[in-house]
This record gives C-alpha cells, sequence and structure tokens, in this order.
C-alpha cells in the first residue's frame, strides 16, 4: 500500500553557491560522509549533492513530515547499487519511523541543465504480498 509519494527539483547553481558559502563542516551536517565522498569524486560535485538534497526533501515530503517532525536532512542518505540505482538508507527517527522490514523506499533521481530532481514513494510492504511471493 503507498503511503506517500513527494517530489522536489533542486537547482544545481543554488547548491554550488552554498558548497561556495560554507565550509565542509556545514555539509556534514547535511550529507552523510559516504555521500559526500560520492559527490566529491565527480568534477561537478554540485550535480550530485543538489541530487541527493531533492532526495532528502521528496522523502520528507512523502512522510508527510518536515524537519520539525524531528527528522534531520542528515538521516536520509542515497547509496547507488554496483549497477548505479539509487537506494535510500535511513538513520536516526527515519529509520525507527520506515524500518525497512515494514518498507520499501523507491527513489529515482534525474538531472537536466541546472536541475535535480528526485521521486521518492513510501509503500508500506503488505503481509498478504509476502506470502505470495516466497510461495
Amino acid at each position: 500500500m503507498i503511503h506517500g509519494v513527494g517530489i522536489d527539483l533542486q537547482s544545481i547553481t543554488q547548491i554550488r553557491e552554498m558548497i561556495e558559502r560554507h565550509p565542509p563542516l556545514s555539509l556534514a551536517k547535511i550529507f552523510t560522509e559516504h555521500e559526500r565522498n560520492y559527490c566529491n569524486g565527480f568534477r561537478s560535485p554540485e550535480q550530485h549533492y543538489a541530487a541527493r538534497w531533492a532526495v532528502k526533501e521528496a522523502f520528507l515530503k512523502a512522510a508527510s513530515a518536515g524537519l520539525s517532525g524531528g527528522y534531520r536532512l542528515i538521516d536520509v542518505e542515497t547509496v547507488n547499487e554496483k549497477s548505479g540505482q539509487p537506494r535510500v538508507v535511513l538513520h536516526g527517527k527515519a529509520r525507527e519511523d520506515y524500518p525497512l522490514s515494514q518498507w520499501s523506499i523507491w527513489v529515482s533521481i534525474s538531472h537536466s541543465g541546472d536541475y535535480s530532481i528526485a521521486q521518492i514513494v513510501l509503500e508500506l510492504k503488505d503481509e498478504t504480498e509476502k506470502v505470495i511471493k516466497n510461495e
């Protein structure tokens, strides 16, 4: 059962300006070490930071919660499978509220021009579906 859908569009220029204005320690409050290492491995890291920022915002929208709901941006981490497919890993209160044993988190990311976009779908795993899939 779909619990929520969230989408966010992020300006890459805006993220580049944020990176230029703030020291690396500021980024550490928003992005995990893994995310920073991944993004900084590219010639244009701001494109990848923008995508990860969009994932964080899209998750908050799908969860119908903002930062006032006790979630922190750093609690929503984007990692990539070997295939390149993005996957969300949750930490802190987000992980408590959406344990992967009960929830599927679907994520899609795209870049075009000066924008990165991300969409999140939060799906409550149905016990009936689990039984059918395991037969």
